[in-house]
């Protein structure tokens, strides 16, 4: 089932989250358990309120859960590190791109 999201509307349910990554609402509570996807609003599941981006990141863990079957805390980690890999590789194509300025000048 696909989302179509407005401007106007760039909040998700929890049920939209879950209908968009093919999740059930356990495993949401899990992966909001484990910070991996992180509720804007609402204090209660039926409450909760994600943003758009969230599904990619829902889907991602579920995936990795799916193909290694890791615990959450793990799945946590390991999309940490994964955030903290694509940061580098931006930063350094930054750096090679502000390089190549310098060596027209020699």
């Amino acid at each position: 089932m696909q989302i179509i999201v407005t401007q106007k509307d760039d909040l998700l349910t929890s049920k939209e989250l879950c209908l968009s990554s093919d999740i059930s609402e356990a495993i949401l509570y899990e992966l909001v358990e484990h910070n991996i996807a992180v509720p804007i609003e609402g204090e209660h599941v039926t409450q909760w309120q994600f943003t758009v981006s969230a599904v990619t990141l829902v889907k991602k863990a579920a995936r990795i859960q799916h193909d290694f079957s890791l615990d959450w805390s793990a799945i946590a980690l390991v999309l940490q590190l994964l955030g903290e890999r694509d940061e580098l590789i931006f930063e350094n194509e930054m750096l090679k791109r502000h390089l190549s300025r310098f060596k027209h000048l020699e």
